[in-house]
Parts: structure tokens; sequence; C-alpha cells
């Protein structure tokens, strides 16, 4: 491993001419940001495809000579890569490999650690796809192992019923349990909400897409009716949001949501944790319907279940001689046109 990094890479670099070294500083990122085939393609007023030969005939170039002075970074970093399972995420391997180094303060560690790994020819690299995520292995057995496991579990989320991978806790940390966890760090296809649940990116209670939602989950995880400006300052809190939402844009989306239901001035809850829609007198033909004549109170006590009014707003529709009648006994029933 070399211990000054700068000066073996320079060391490294002085057999190619200043074109290929441009080439090379630029899509490694030894210098900064790593630079495209394109964008190092109209600095130099070549084709991109040009700047993928000289790429390559420069790394073919230096590979003898990484290879021969890497020995202890690569020895390392494959025995960190075995313990992994032969595949590891490109971000997290390289942080990895950085603090298994002990380089100390050097500008753009991350992109010369890579540069090494691609000069030496391994470990190897997969490039991100619309798939997965960049990341580094160790052969095709890893390769393939991956894909295993990754389309054991993509199997089981679409075969199951949604809600119950989201609300099984067990599920969630039998998996995180397994020593291939992390491989489901390399597809794009899974991730974890801000709540820690586990499942697709295509589920929008994992990976929330809009206002709608994201509105849907603040409210779902919080289990309990919202105003709408809480909800706004929710989503952002709780960082489903990495910015703060707007609070009308959320009272707009709320009211075009059929999962959501209006039980209160401003107030939102969900259809699904047993609110319903309609108007109060709806609300109380619905319960004598499925309980039988009440009495006012409990009339009271089981419509503030489904909405928060006021006793008097309850009491005054229950007035409403066209939809309900009072019964001998004091309670009242539905009454029949």
């Amino acid at each position: 491993m070399p211990k000054n990094i700068d000066n073996f890479i320079e060391n490294l670099l002085s057999v190619l001419n200043p074109k290929q070294k441009k080439v090379i500083s630029r899509r490694y990122g030894l210098q900064g940001k790593r630079e495209t085939l394109q964008e190092i393609g109209n600095l130099l007023g070549i084709t991109r495809e040009r700047v993928r030969q000289i790429e390559n005939q420069s790394i073919t170039k230096i590979r003898k000579e990484a290879r021969e002075h890497l020995v202890d970074l690569i020895q390392k970093a494959t025995k960190h890569l075995e313990s992994a399972g032969g595949v590891r995420e490109d971000t997290l391997f390289v942080k990895e490999v950085q603090r298994i180094m002990s380089a100390g303060n050097v500008e753009n560690l991350e992109n010369k650690i890579r540069f090494f790994f691609f000069a030496a020819g391994e470990p190897l690299y997969a490039r991100e796809t619309p798939s997965t995520r960049s990341y580094w292995y160790l052969g095709g057995k890893a390769k393939a192992k991956l894909a295993d496991f990754t389309n054991q579990i993509l199997n089981t989320c679409k075969n199951t019923d949604r809600q119950k991978i989201i609300e099984n806790t067990e599920f969630t940390e039998k998996i995180g349990s397994l020593a291939e966890a992390h491989f489901l760090t390399i597809s794009k296809k899974f991730a974890w909400n801000a709540f820690g649940d586990f499942g697709l990116t295509s589920w929008p209670e994992i990976n929330p897409k809009n206002v709608r939602d994201k509105a849907y989950l603040a409210v779902k995880k919080c289990g309990k009716p919202l105003h709408f400006e809480e909800i706004a300052s929710l989503i952002h809190e709780q960082k489903i949001s990495a910015r703060p939402v707007n609070i009308q844009t959320v009272h707009n989306e709320l009211i075009k949501d059929s999962r959501f239901v209006l039980v209160g001035r401003g107030m939102y809850a969900l259809k699904e944790q047993g609110y319903e829609a309609g108007t109060v007198k709806e609300v109380i033909s619905t319960l004598i319907k499925q309980k039988g004549p009440l009495h006012s109170k409990q009339v009271v006590e089981l419509v503030n279940q489904k909405r928060f009014l006021k006793e008097n707003t309850i009491l005054l529709n229950l007035q409403n001689r066209k939809s309900f009648k009072r019964l001998g006994d004091g309670k009242y029933d539905i009454h029949q046109a």
C-alpha cells in the first residue's frame, strides 16, 4: 500500500502523455469531481468514443505497475469483500476501504481508491444500471449470489400482501439479520422509508413521490386524525420529504384523495383506520343501521369515534325528523318514509 498516495499516483501516471494524463485525472476525479466521457470530449475537442479509447489505453499502460505496488491494498480489499459475501455497494465499499487504509487527510481519497482498483483491474466493478446501483464484486459466483438473493426477496414482496410486509416487523428484522441483507442496498427495487419500514420502491408507503402519498404515510404512522397544518409539518419533521411542503398544497391534495376523510374542521383521518366519509346525518344513519336504535348519548359517543364534532352539532342532526324518529324508550331510529 503506497505511503504517499499523491506521489504514487504521479509516478504511476508519469508513463502517460499529457492528453492521457488529463483524461485519466478527469475521468477518475483525481483532482475533483469525476467527469463523463462527453464532458472530457467537449473539453478536448474529441468524441466521447475517442475519450473511451484513450482511457482504456492508459489503464492498460499502467496496469502492471499498479498491480505490483497495490498488492497489499488489493488483498485487504478482497478479504473485506469476501467477508461481505463477495459483493458490496460502491459507496459503502469505498468508505470501508478508506477506513482500512488509514490514509489520513488526502483530498478526493474516495475517487483515488476507485482509481487504484480500476488501474489494478481488481476487484471487479459493475456500473450503475436502471435497476441496480454500482457495486464491487469478486467474480461470477458472487454476482449470481446477488441476483438469486434479490430475486428471492423480490418474489416474496410481489406474492405477499404489501401491508403484511410493511407492518410485519419480524419480517423486516429477519431480513436485516441475514448476512446478505446489505445486497438489498444494491438493488433499486427495494428501500426503507423514513420509519424503517421495508418494501418495494414502487410502493407509495415506502417511496412516496407526491404530496398525497407523503400525507398518507404521515397520518398512517401517526395513527390518529390530524389537522392539515400538522400533516404538512409532520411530513418534513419525519423526513418523509427532504424539503418543507406547502400547507395549502397539502390541504388541496387531501380534499381530492379518497383515502382521507374530513372528520372535523381541517381535520383529516384515513378511511382504513375506521373513519367514514359522508355528512353527519349519513354517519348517524349508518351507525343506527349497524347497531339498531340508540340513545342520544350513544349516538354522540359513536359518531365521535369517527368524527371530531361538537355534541350540539350531532344532536342537531339527530333532531332531523325527516331522517330520524324518537321512540317511546327515548332511543332514536331511522325514520322510514
